[in-house]
């Protein structure tokens, strides 16, 4: 009889072998000429779009770091998770708007940088954008990785390359348009799943009043909704994942993919509707950890641990397919921006005439290497909520000196770029110290005032009307 992690294996395999297979076949058909392969032909409708947002979202952001600091903090810090996640989408209307406005045929957040600030703060933007994405590919891997290693005794990197290879063989192939193809399919697994699993857990568990017992007895202040750290924690999440997301060259792919601003808003919306309620609930695995005084070997695994212990195997194993293709879904988004700024922006530097055709080569190239490193990196397998917070706060200096480029022409490259490696630079101690909130308000603050100070005393009075002029479609 086969075992409970030979069982994951297969069916993992199962499911994403038959996710890159589909993701094959859809781009083959799909992807009629070059700019296909970094913006999907830009006509991607409302429910796509819609379940492109939804299936970003539930990654190891969703399924593990809420549950981790709910197992860590308490209620508090795990409803501040679920408003960073929802209102992070809120946030970045009106700045999705911009960005369809004036850069109508847009490919990478990277090209905006350039012609927008020029040179030095171009290559901040790539450094802030590459930094991002690789912690968010490496941390899904991550999620992926303990997952098979705990919950079915198989080898951390055996869970990581069952992830990994597939991701890299159905994104470097489709691009963008792959992944937000293959997105919808896992939107539309994920969600059911998660909350048939959860109520069956939560049913098991004793219900309500026996979590609550249990978290009286082992953690009561984890109940206290002004509980000193966990509101701390809640700030500063709500605070690092608006910023992350408003730089996030995944989100603005779908602006530029969009049929029009409407799909792109109506999108935004539905995913801050969906989005809350799932953390929630996927959280809530953490505080059942809490009440039944589970002792974690990793920090991350709180949801995955205590959805094996309450869940028949049979159920226990569907919520491992959850896990599965929320770390692909998420993890296939980092890929594509990444294969985008690799091609689009760092190759074309060198080589401006760069044929359409050579573009989506270098892209497909890239997203291999990137992926391959984030493997390695997986296989080491540090905190995920960790490396998710070290790539936000690396966001968090960059993110007013590039949104408000959007709607000022007062803010000038040099003090853009100065802005933000100040505010790296202070900010990175002080959370390494483990000063979290300071460490993200510092560093936004810092970054705001050399920017907004400079504007004063120097305007660059910047046109709008040259992004649209050197901002360009592939083919």
């Amino acid at each position: 009889m086969l075992s409970f992690g030979s069982l994951m294996i297969t069916f993992s395999l199962v499911l994403m072998g038959s996710i890159t297979w589909l993701g094959y076949l859809f781009s083959k058909r799909k992807m009629q000429d070059s700019d296909s392969y970094f913006t999907a032909g830009r006509d991607i409708s409302t429910a796509f779009m819609t379940a492109t947002f939804i299936a970003y979202a539930v990654g190891t952001g969703l399924i593990f770091s809420p549950g981790e600091m709910a197992y860590l903090e308490g209620l508090t810090a795990m409803i501040g998770y679920g408003l960073a996640i929802s209102l992070s989408y809120i946030v970045f209307l009106p700045v999705s708007g911009r960005i369809k406005e004036l850069i109508p045929e847009g490919n990478t957040i990277g090209e905006y940088a350039r012609v927008r600030y020029g040179k030095i703060m171009y290559i901040v933007v790539l450094f802030v954008s590459i930094v991002y994405m690789f912690c968010l590919l490496a941390a899904n891997l991550i999620g992926a990785g303990i997952a098979f290693n705990y919950i079915g005794h198989v080898p951390l990197y055996i869970g990581v390359l069952v992830i990994g290879v597939p991701v890299i063989i159905y994104t470097s192939y489709g691009g963008l348009g792959a992944a937000i193809f293959t997105n919808g399919l896992q939107a539309i697994l994920i969600t059911p799943m998660l909350f048939i699993t959860a109520l069956l857990a939560f049913r098991n568990s004793g219900g309500t009043v026996a979590i609550y017992n249990g978290i009286q007895e082992h953690a009561p202040d984890f109940l206290k909704v002004f509980h000193p750290t966990g509101l701390e924690f809640a700030l500063m999440i709500i605070i690092a994942v608006s910023a992350a997301e408003l730089l996030n060259q995944a989100l603005w792919q779908r602006v530029y993919s969009a049929k029009d601003i409407r799909v792109v808003k109506k999108g935004l919306v539905s995913a801050s509707l969906m989005t809350f309620p799932m953390t929630i609930v996927a959280a809530s695995f953490g505080l059942m950890a809490v009440a039944y005084n589970i002792e974690l070997p990793h920090p991350s695994i709180a949801t995955a641990l205590m959805a094996d212990n309450l869940l028949p195997p049979w159920a226990s194993m569907i919520f491992m397919m959850i896990i599965v293709l929320a770390a692909t879904s998420t993890a296939s988004d980092a890929l594509a921006g990444f294969s985008s700024i690799a091609s689009l922006d760092i190759i074309k530097s060198f080589m401006p005439n760069l044929a359409p055709e050579k573009a989506v080569l270098v892209g497909r190239i890239s997203t291999v290497v990137f992926g391959v490193g984030a493997m390695l990196v997986a296989f080491k397998a540090p905190s995920i909520l960790f490396l998710l917070l070290t790539a936000d706060l690396v966001a968090a200096a960059a993110v007013i000196p590039v949104v408000a480029g959007l709607f000022s022409p007062n803010i000038s490259g040099n003090a853009a770029a100065l802005g933000t490696i100040l505010g790296i630079l202070i900010g990175l101690p002080l959370f390494l110290n483990n000063q979290h909130l300071l460490s993200f308000v510092t560093a936004i603050i810092v970054s705001s005032a050399v920017i907004f100070v400079y504007a004063k005393i120097s305007p660059a009075r910047f046109d709008f009307n040259k992004l649209k002029e050197h901002i360009r479609a592939v083919d």
